[in-house]
């Protein structure tokens, strides 16, 4: 019965705190999927590659303010005294709307050229559009990273589903008054959605908000040095996630792009375990980085990895045998191109489950610097070997080729990194990764059976 309590014990951060964090991420994936199915079947294939542009645009926006503004944001909380707290969150805020304001000056300025050299002038209006959408961004993303501190994902879970829903439920409505809808509907609905979410998000993250605003110039800066180190990464995994994306339509077309892209929504999917997990270590290696051993941070990494292959082997295995099925329920038989694709692309979703968690250990241990030379590598590997075999090929298949290569090098690179510091060993991955099920089945029997006996 000990035991049983210590391993309960063991495990109830990672299931207590991803529960929330797994709902959040599963509302983004499902209203994401809906309005892909609903969207593959309304637009045609060049218009649908407009809007896939869109999305990467909208992700990548999110993600530089994220990298220069949440990671510090998340770590100093989590590792200063009571006292600065308020001074932190005042500091993050600030920086968080001035980098938000020089995102919406390279937009208004540099938005004409990028569309020109993607060859895709319907996306100019729909980024104009959107501008609006990145200014409420600001209060919105500073909810969510305040309860992502704090690890209170309840809040972040109804903001997403009550952004996301809305902004569906809204095209939805238009689709059948109208029959059809146009790419700057689109984002004005896809703008309204963040308004309607960061409403909803207030309501949650209140009772962690400072009432008055601390203006300190120490915080901004401890703030600005560790997160433009993040920013670095992030600027090089913005080339690395999306070389292929911007070489296809400028080498191919938006309509190659559209198939392209219909293998990525799968594998993002895939994608889902890494990304819960990711965001649920953060904060608790942060903590273990400023109070604990490294030999800790090893158990992290292995452990979390190990979490995220035991879901997504089984997953890759069903994809690669019925990788048909998946495509015709998901964009129609029209994009059945992407299926040699697709079954390229499974190799890249398990090299990720274990560079996505090194990201956050090097991260979080005040290494970033390492994680940023080591994509910046990746970003400019990935780049040229897209640029060789789609112009060699005339194929996307030519990008998912080099995304391998380029996820070959970079776990190689990360794993000596990981035993180096940490003395991880990648094979414990699988050890943790087949003692899941078993654990998690006698966690939910004693549960179980601790319920039953309460009841009668």
């Amino acid at each position: 019965m000990k035991r049983n309590m210590t391993e309960e014990k063991k495990y109830s951060y990672w299931i207590n705190s991803a529960f929330y964090s797994m709902l959040q991420r599963l509302t983004v994936m499902v209203f994401g999927i809906a309005s892909f199915m609903v969207l593959s079947r309304t637009l045609t294939q060049g218009q649908r590659g407009v809007w896939d542009l869109f999305l990467m645009i909208t992700a990548n926006i999110e993600l530089f303010r994220q990298a220069l503004v949440r990671n510090a944001y998340v770590k100093f909380l989590n590792s200063s005294p009571d006292p600065e707290i308020p001074s932190i969150r005042s500091a993050a805020l600030a920086l968080n709307t001035v980098i938000t304001l020089v995102i919406i000056l390279a937009l208004g300025i540099f938005t004409v050229p990028f569309c020109e050299f993607l060859h895709a002038p319907e996306l100019i209006p729909v980024v104009y559009i959107f501008i609006v959408g990145i200014f409420i961004l600001i209060p919105f993303s500073h909810f969510e990273w305040t309860q992502s501190a704090y690890t209170d994902f309840r809040g972040i879970f109804w903001a997403y589903m009550i952004r996301q829903s809305s902004w569906f439920i809204m095209m939805i409505i238009h689709l059948l008054i109208f029959g059809e809808i146009t790419l700057t509907q689109l984002s004005m609905y896809y703008t309204l959605g963040i308004v309607v979410g960061t409403i909803a998000s207030f309501q949650f993250v209140k009772k962690y908000l400072s009432k008055g605003f601390i203006v300190s110039m120490v915080w901004i800066k401890n703030l600005w040095n560790f997160g433009r180190i993040i920013f670095g990464s992030s600027l090089s995994t913005f080339l690395f996630r999306n070389a292929d994306q911007l070489l296809i339509p400028r080498m191919l077309n938006t309509a190659v792009l559209a198939v392209y892209t219909t293998s990525l929504r799968i594998i993002n999917i895939l994608d889902l375990p890494s990304l819960v997990i990711s965001e649920i270590m953060f904060p608790k290696s942060a903590r273990v980085a400023a109070f604990g051993s490294e030999s800790h941070l090893k158990y992290l990494y292995e452990k979390s990895v190990g979490s995220v292959l035991s879901l997504l082997l089984p997953a890759c295995a069903i994809i690669l045998i019925f990788p048909q099925l998946f495509i015709i329920i998901l964009a129609g038989k029209q994009y059945l191109g992407a299926v040699v694709i697709l079954r390229v692309m499974l190799v890249n979703s398990l090299f990720s489950a274990f560079l996505k968690q090194f990201a956050t250990v090097m991260d979080s241990s005040g290494r970033a610097r390492i994680n940023f030379r080591l994509i910046s590598a990746m970003a400019i590997l990935c780049t040229i070997l897209c640029w060789i075999f789609l112009r060699s090929l005339h194929n996307p298949i030519g990008a998912a080729y080099a995304l391998i290569l380029t996820h070959a090098f970079g776990f190689c690179i990360s794993q000596f990194f990981l035993y180096k510091y940490f003395k991880v060993n990648f094979l414990n991955t699988f050890k943790y990764a087949l003692a899941f099920y078993p654990e998690m089945i006698r966690i939910i029997k004693d549960k179980t059976q601790s319920t039953w006996r309460t009841i009668f």
